[in-house]
This record gives C-alpha cells, sequence and structure tokens, in this order.
C-alpha cells in the first residue's frame, strides 16, 4: 500500500522549514510534535482545515480573543478586529495600519504580505522585549480569509505567548519582595481556647489512697 501524502496547506511544515508549492510531504517524515501539537495554533490550524467552503471565518470565531484580522495585507495591511488580550497587551488597535516596527510589528507584516502572495498558513516565532524589562516569546499563525474571488483578502493571524523576566527585571522583583516582606509585621499569636490553670489554695490529691 502506498504511504498516504498530505499536501500543503493541509499541514504546517515546522519552524525554520521551508515548504514550496505542490511539495509533497510524508506523514511518515513528519516530526511526532507536528502531528500531536496541541498548542492554541494548532488547534486554530485544525478549525481552519476543517472549515466548508464559506465558513473559515465561523470556524475560527473561538481563537478571536488571541487573534487580530488584517484587511489589504499586501497593501496598506489595516487591522480590521483584534482581541481584547492582544491589544492590551501588544497595543494594536482596530482601525490602524500594522507598522514594521522591530520585534512583532515587522512579523506580522512579512507574515501578512506571504500569505497574500501564496495563500496557506505561515507561522513564525519572535521574541519581543518589553520596555518594563520582561522578554515576551511570541508564536503565531497567519491563516488566509477568503472574501469574494480573492482567497486572501484577509488575513487572520492567531498569537500566543509567554512572559519572562530579564535578568535585570528578576532581581528588581526579588528587592521588592524582600523589602515588602521586611515590613511585615508578625502577627500576634492566636490565644490557646484551653489555658492551663494553676490550682488556687489547698488541693486535694484524690489519687493517693487514706491510711
Amino acid at each position: 500500500m502506498s504511504q498516504p501524502i498530505i499536501r500543503p496547506p493541509a499541514v504546517l511544515p515546522p519552524t525554520g522549514t521551508h515548504c514550496s508549492a505542490g511539495q509533497n510531504v510524508h506523514f511518515g517524515q513528519l516530526p511526532r510534535s507536528v502531528v500531536v501539537e496541541r498548542r492554541l495554533t494548532n488547534r486554530a490550524l485544525i478549525a481552519w482545515q476543517s472549515a466548508s467552503d464559506g465558513n473559515t471565518a465561523a470556524a475560527l470565531a473561538p481563537f478571536f480573543d488571541h487573534s487580530l484580522v488584517v484587511r489589504d495585507p499586501a497593501g496598506r495591511a489595516i487591522i480590521e478586529s483584534v482581541g481584547g488580550p492582544l491589544a492590551a497587551r501588544f497595543g494594536l488597535m482596530a482601525g490602524l495600519p500594522l507598522l514594521r516596527d522591530p520585534g512583532l510589528g515587522d512579523e506580522l507584516v512579512a507574515a501578512c504580505e506571504l500569505v497574500a502572495l501564496q495563500p496557506m498558513p505561515i507561522n513564525f516565532e519572535a521574541n519581543v522585549h518589553d520596555p518594563m524589562g520582561a522578554q515576551i516569546m511570541v508564536r503565531a499563525l497567519a491563516l488566509p480569509l477568503p472574501e469574494g474571488d480573492d482567497p486572501a483578502a484577509l488575513v487572520q493571524v492567531i498569537i500566543s505567548w509567554r512572559e519572562l523576566l530579564s535578568n535585570s527585571a528578576a532581581r528588581r522583583l526579588r528587592a521588592e519582595l524582600a523589602t515588602a516582606f521586611a515590613d511585615m509585621r508578625p502577627k500576634p499569636g492566636a490565644a490557646d481556647p484551653f489555658p492551663v490553670r494553676k490550682p488556687v489554695g489547698n488541693v486535694i490529691d484524690i489519687t493517693k489512697k487514706s491510711r
């Protein structure tokens, strides 16, 4: 029996690899992590693959909070909508164009342009340095959304991220915690509900037998 073949965009190539259009990818050659991966972006990829014609946007609706939708991705790249957590963390706003800022902005623009040129899933990873000293590790997946006769009139980018403290930020946090603990006063001990009282006056020991 011949080995089953999966053609792009049915399978997203692992990070750091490139898959040209029409190239065949054998299931047995895929790393196990690609097959059984269950992170946010991979769940979004499965939803996109399973969507019927015309229902792609509805299939990706559960991922809205961690995604942004870009219109005219190879042109003005206007942010049409953006999830609340994503907007709050990275300062992205609907109605504004994507800017080629160093870090996340540059990666987003590049991914949208690639999807517009060849409508297929594009994933990327990036490290973003926060002004407060944290380092943000970003993993994202850009998916084409058809509209009319254009298979990639819009691009939905699903983003997951993890924040790591830099060495300086970690030292600052430890110093602040040490100061906070030093300022804390010990609480008074709780009273014993059954205190042991000393005998008052003459007490007869009834355990001793009289002669």
